[in-house]
């Protein structure tokens, strides 16, 4: 029997030996589940900055001018800036334009109707949640720092106390001011969308294939009139000169024709 009880105590103890292992394992699992991240917070709205960059060619820059800026007052837009540049082979109008985010499309699709030939487009959109938090962030806390320099002030009576924390003081207000100039800059940037607008005419000189047929022909005989009527200008301008001439031509006929009476 007593080899059978002995076999009876060595299943007893394996058996005790892997429970035991069981719970050790079971107790690490919940000991790393307590070590594990809470889920995180979440984040506030989504900030999106917005922007689109078009180029394309007009056949008249200064009525599409005009219309851009009837488009941009239709969709309660804003041009901040406008600058025109003449060139050797073309006549160029940038715009910077803001407008809306949700208006962003229907007025990008009605300035893109003057268009006659498309160089490029582009849209895009930016997630900018991070940077508003992170700015945001660093505004609080540049104001709690300024909040205890004031309490401290209040508690002090020493001269040269007073002088070292209202230097302190002045340079957590600078870099506050700093901090809040950059969180309006990116509110400006999230709420109005920005459109990057240029538009050209080509001269009659730089025309090429994607110029229609009739519109050159149009150009070269608008072209022309304004050559015949320069040189009638021309010509009033040296009516002196002609004058001269016309009455040296006459006293030299003159004079032949007296030398030859006279033969």
């Amino acid at each position: 029997m007593r080899p059978y009880l002995y076999i009876f105590v060595a299943l007893m103890l394996l058996g005790s030996m892997s429970c035991d292992s069981r719970m050790g394992t079971e107790e690490a699992g919940s000991s790393m589940a307590s070590l594990e991240l809470p889920p995180p917070a979440n984040l506030p709205n989504q900030k999106i900055k917005k922007e689109a960059t078009i180029r394309f060619q007009v056949k008249d820059l200064a009525k599409s001018s005009t219309k851009i800026e009837t488009f941009a007052a239709t969709y309660g837009a804003t041009i901040t800036n406008n600058q025109t540049y003449s060139q050797k082979e073309l006549i160029e109008t940038n715009y910077t334009i803001k407008v809306a985010p949700e208006k962003l499309n229907p007025l990008l699709a009605a300035i893109q109707g003057e268009s006659i030939f498309l160089d490029n487009k582009s849209v895009s959109a930016e997630d900018v949640t991070l940077q508003y938090v992170d700015v945001e962030a660093r505004i609080k806390a540049k104001q709690a720092v300024r909040q205890k320099y004031l309490e401290l002030l209040t508690k002090t009576s020493k001269v040269s106390e007073i002088l070292a924390i209202e230097a302190e003081l002045q340079k957590v207000q600078e870099e506050l001011e700093s901090v809040q100039a950059q969180m309006k800059a990116l509110q400006q940037q999230v709420n109005y969308s920005t459109i990057n607008l240029t538009m050209y005419q080509l001269v009659p000189a730089s025309y090429s294939d994607r110029t229609s047929f009739s519109t050159r022909v149009s150009s070269a005989l608008s072209g022309g009139w304004h050559l015949f009527k320069d040189l009638l200008i021309g010509l009033v301008y040296i009516w002196p000169i002609l004058l001269v001439a016309v009455a040296a031509t006459v006293g030299l006929r003159w004079y032949k024709s007296r030398k030859r009476s006279i033969i």
